[in-house]
């Protein structure tokens, strides 16, 4: 997770160099198609909803819900093909995450979830107007949750996959270098655990998240 921020901060720091040295101007038909890489950090907010179930009875006496935020930030790495003004690709990225949030528990004591390190691998579909590219983009989430029971009582981990959808805008600043904004939703489906603080009780719950990020990227 550290080499991720790492290289992360090293390459948007890297950006904001080249892009400056950089003088090319942007031609109205960018070349959109090629191989590229990049950086990205953005703010994720998410919804956690909790309940227990009675391992034997089926029956529930605890359900809340509370929300899990926090920053982000990782690296990225895809192909676009440019038909004329029609471009389609596919991106794979990688981040680790601060987003994280916390409920007390009459029967659970204090409940923590947070999401250390998350990923997709999404298809992209967009409309280039000159320098400017509108996308849409959709695929499989991956993320590692850990939740914890009663402090440090109790402590359970999960990688969980489930859909991601969004879109935002690219703009080129040069031949190579490009720079964007997006809007991503999340949803990692449930997960089910078995707290020894609530003996006889399964703990189920569902986690959805929202996150917008500021990215750049070298295209090859």
């Amino acid at each position: 997770m550290r080499s991720i921020l790492l290289v992360s901060s090293i390459l948007l720091a890297a950006a904001g160099n080249a892009m400056a040295a950089d003088a090319t101007s942007v031609e109205p038909g960018f070349e959109w198609s090629g191989f590229y890489v990049g950086a990205q950090a953005g703010y994720g907010w998410g919804d956690v909803d909790s309940h227990n179930v009675g391992r034997e009875t089926g029956v529930t006496d605890w359900r809340d819900s509370w929300n899990a935020n926090g920053g982000l930030g990782g690296i990225h790495v895809g192909y676009n093909h440019a038909f004329n003004q029609l471009v389609v690709g596919a991106e794979a990225d990688l981040e680790v995450s601060g987003a994280k949030g916390a409920v007390e528990s009459d029967y659970a004591g204090l409940v923590e979830n947070q999401i250390e390190v998350q990923g997709s691998l999404r298809a992209r579909l967009g409309y280039s107007i000159g320098p400017a590219l509108f996308y849409a983009t959709g695929g499989l989430a991956v993320a590692r949750i850990e939740t914890t029971y009663d402090g440090d009582a109790d402590r359970w981990t999960h990688t969980k996959s489930g859909w991601t959808v969004g879109g935002g805008v690219e703009y080129a600043l040069s031949r190579n270098w490009t720079t964007r904004i997006d809007y991503r939703y999340t949803d990692f489906g449930s997960f089910t655990e078995n707290p020894a603080t609530d003996s006889g009780f399964n703990h189920v719950t569902e986690l959805k998240t929202q996150a917008v990020r500021f990215g750049v990227s070298y295209k090859f």
